[in-house]
């Protein structure tokens, strides 16, 4: 059978890399003594594959992952038995038995939404903050240098964005709201975009980024 999971990695976990998430969860499957499926060859692994990866640093609520079982076991035992076992800032929300279906979840992905918080080590006039953020909204092209496969190459990210807002500024500190496109293509990156924020403000702040809701198309499954 195959589980499909959504589970949460907060700030006790937020420098875990992808990698070592992979792994932490297949530990967690054993130790809550699961009828993990593997993959056939000479190096047989389990059967788990995540949406897409959380970049480090970054906190999430909503990330996803599947897994094959060998046998049954219902959504609401996989969830408590893994939850147990599961260290201090992961935690499964949801579990749900994906029947026949054998997609991967990558394609279903449309996009994601982020919470980023700013702190800025000098006080930043209102007006110049928001003509900041109505540049990046309503400008033109937005060019950032992008580390490919090939090497350095500047993009245009405006197509990855769908909106920006603002819920809190106070001259030091302020609260973002980030929708971007998410796809098996690829994804718009919360911090190539605060670059280019940073770039347009003149200035840069700290900053943190939580990634609260990744859109999928569920009705692919249905």
């Amino acid at each position: 059978m195959r589980i499909i999971a959504s589970f949460y990695k907060h700030e006790q976990v937020m420098f875990v890399s992808h990698l070592d998430m992979q792994r932490l969860f297949q530990r967690a499957f054993r130790r809550a003594d699961l009828p993990l499926a593997y993959s056939n060859g000479f190096n047989p692994h389990p059967l788990l594959s995540f949406a897409t990866a959380l970049s480090v640093g970054y906190t999430s609520d909503c990330e996803y992952f599947d897994v094959m079982l060998s046998e049954y076991v219902s959504p609401a035992e996989f969830k408590r038995r893994v939850n147990a076992v599961l260290p201090q800032g992961v935690h499964i929300v949801d579990a749900v038995d994906a029947g026949e279906f054998k997609a991967s979840l990558t394609p279903l992905m449309r996009s994601a939404e982020y919470d980023i918080e700013l702190e800025f080590d000098e006080s930043v006039p209102r007006e110049a903050f928001y003509a900041a953020v109505d540049e990046i909204l309503n400008g033109g092209e937005i060019i950032v240098s992008k580390k490919t496969k090939g090497g350095i190459k500047d993009v245009d990210i405006r197509p990855m964005l769908l909106g920006l807002s603002v819920s809190e500024f106070d001259g030091r500190t302020a609260k973002l709201r980030l929708r971007g496109k998410l796809t098996a293509e690829g994804g718009l990156s919360p911090e190539l975009l605060l670059g280019a924020f940073y770039k347009k403000l003149g200035t840069s702040a700290n900053s943190s980024v939580n990634r609260r809701n990744i859109e999928m198309d569920w009705t692919v499954i249905a």
